[in-house]
Formats: structure tokens, C-alpha cells, sequence
């Protein structure tokens, strides 16, 4: 069951490289960054990455001059952030609906909402903004094909992201990604949203 932190511990023991670990940032950092930076976000403010895995988007954006929070369920996870990358950013290992940690000026989403059981959105969308300031950002990425498997990675279309997202925020940005890792291209979207 995805919502226990024992069921993605087992995929890290099992795999030790899970499959959505690419052994590296993103290269959406790139993209979701020279989106939302000219729509407003703040350089060098609080950033969160909520399912961050190893580390590697976090520390990336932490090399942009972002203060980062790392944050994931599995404890797995976060030792093995901690084991790459040490302190250059703030390890936390916590559940995303009952954090209270933040709040932050920005939150970079590339593997967690799409790994939320779907019933779960509207919630996920209500935490997001709950763990955000006013006027802060959103950046994420999220696929609308996922190659006929069963999730996690749960596949969503743009049009249904959008009315997730304008209950708690205003869309800026809403569509198909252009850097995108070679093994996930043509599948993901981007969306930047401002808390309302």
C-alpha cells in the first residue's frame, strides 16, 4: 500500500536503484525553473521537494542558490540522500499530508503526486498549498502516459490536472515538457501554479 512508508522501503531494499531514480537531477530542473523565474518565483528562496528520493533534484536546486528541504517518506530514501550528499540540504523523513515543517517559498514535484494513489489528488493539491506561503510556487511534473502499466506512476490527464490545481491555485503554466529524460519523453507535462 503506497500510503505506509514500509511499501516504497521494500522498493529501495529490493531495487536499490529504483526505477525512477535516474542517478541524477532531472533535467525538468532546468525547465520548471526558466519557467516559473520570469512568472515571479523568488531566486534563492525555500524550496521543498516532497518524495525526493536520493537527493538529486534537491541538491541541484540547492546549487542554484535555493535554500532546499528534502523530504520523503521512506527512510531509505533519505539515508541514502544523506549518504551522497551530506548536509547541503536539510533531510527530512516525513509524511507530505502531516508534515509540519514549512512553510516554503516554492515546492519542486517530480515523482509525488504522480505516485499518490488518485484518490488521494485533491488532498495532495490541499497539502501543497497548506505547506506553501502565500504566493508561492508550485512547479511540477507529471505524466499523461504511462505506457498502459499500473501505477505508481499514476497517469493524468492536463485537462484534469487543471481543475486539481485551480481549487487552491492560479495556473501559469500548463503543458507538455521539452527536456524531459530520454526514457520518459513524450509523456510528461509541465505544470507552474501560484497559491492563490
Amino acid at each position: 500500500m503506497t500510503t505506509h512508508p514500509d511499501y516504497w522501503n521494500r522498493i529501495y531494499e529490493e531495487e536499490g536503484r529504483p526505477g525512477w531514480d535516474m542517478d541524477r537531477a532531472t533535467p525538468l530542473v532546468e525547465e520548471l525553473l526558466g519557467l516559473a523565474l520570469p512568472l515571479g518565483m523568488r531566486p534563492g528562496g525555500e524550496l521543498v521537494v516532497p518524495g525526493c528520493g536520493y537527493g538529486h533534484d534537491a541538491v541541484e536546486l540547492e546549487s542554484k542558490g535555493f535554500s532546499v528541504t528534502g523530504l520523503d517518506f521512506a527512510p531509505i530514501a533519505i539515508q541514502g540522500a544523506m549518504h551522497r550528499y551530506g548536509d547541503r540540504v536539510t533531510w527530512s523523513q516525513a509524511d507530505w499530508f502531516t508534515t509540519h515543517l514549512g512553510p516554503w517559498d516554492g515546492i519542486f514535484d517530480h515523482t509525488c503526486f504522480v505516485a499518490m494513489d488518485p484518490v488521494r489528488r485533491p488532498a495532495y493539491v490541499d497539502a501543497c498549498a497548506e505547506h506553501l506561503r502565500p504566493g508561492g510556487f508550485w512547479l511540477v511534473a507529471l505524466f499523461h502516459n504511462v505506457n498502459g502499466r499500473p501505477g505508481p506512476p499514476h497517469a493524468l490527464p492536463m485537462a484534469e490536472m487543471r481543475h486539481l490545481a485551480e481549487a487552491r491555485f492560479e495556473v501559469l503554466h500548463l503543458a507538455e515538457a521539452q527536456q524531459s529524460h530520454p526514457r520518459r519523453a513524450g509523456r510528461e507535462y509541465l505544470l507552474v501554479a501560484r497559491r492563490r
